[in-house]
């Protein structure tokens, strides 16, 4: 039950989850925006936003075009809820839904980022084959796990990283990157690319 309400939050526990989550990867957040060097006009995707934390830092990019799609509807209405609350002056667009469901996505998009949730995606090549369609030439995507499954340290996520980076390379991304970083209770991993 509890791990269901981390990969798809519900209701007023998930909401609590979302909660806890955003705390969680606030520093995650930052790291892997950092490595998509936003400026205004990008169009950004976030697959998995949660409770809306990274599209708050992202929101700090004038007129930069945000979308976002996340498979927990509490998640869609927290995030709409802080983010109604923002001043700015960008274009939001949150859809409720799996990564996977993004094949009926038809923006162009520059920027792509996930964190903590690329292990739930259920096409992974399949999503990333069709992200990569949409991005513009010379286009970000930035993918950020930290694992908290038992039994997980630092090698967890060296292996994650390789994987993330075999997924990359066979989607047709080029100048893949894996990127480390000390975390507690474990290393945390950012895959990069470029289209």
């Amino acid at each position: 039950m509890l791990y269901e309400q981390f990969a798809k939050p519900e209701g007023w526990i998930g909401k609590l989850a979302g909660k806890y989550m955003e705390r969680e990867n606030e520093a995650l957040n930052e790291w892997t925006i950092h490595f998509l060097t936003l400026e205004e006009g990008d169009r950004v995707l976030e697959i998995g936003f949660g409770s809306g934390g990274a599209l708050k830092k992202a929101l700090e990019v004038p007129g930069i075009h945000l979308f976002g799609i996340d498979p927990s509807e509490a998640m869609v209405y927290t995030a709409l809820r802080h983010l109604h609350k923002r001043e700015s002056t960008a274009d939001v667009c949150l859809y409720h839904g799996e990564a996977s469901q993004l094949t009926t996505f038809t923006q162009p998009l520059d920027k792509v980022y996930a964190v903590n949730n690329s292990t739930y995606w259920e096409k992974p090549l399949d999503t990333l084959l069709y992200l990569r369609g949409l991005m513009r030439r010379n286009g970000k995507i930035a993918l950020t796990i930290r694992p908290h499954e038992n039994g997980a340290g630092d090698d967890t996520a060296e292996l994650l990283g390789g994987q993330l980076q075999a997924l990359l390379v066979k989607a047709g991304f080029q100048q893949v990157r894996i990127h480390l970083r000390d975390a507690k209770p474990n290393d945390a991993v950012c895959v990069t690319g470029m289209a």
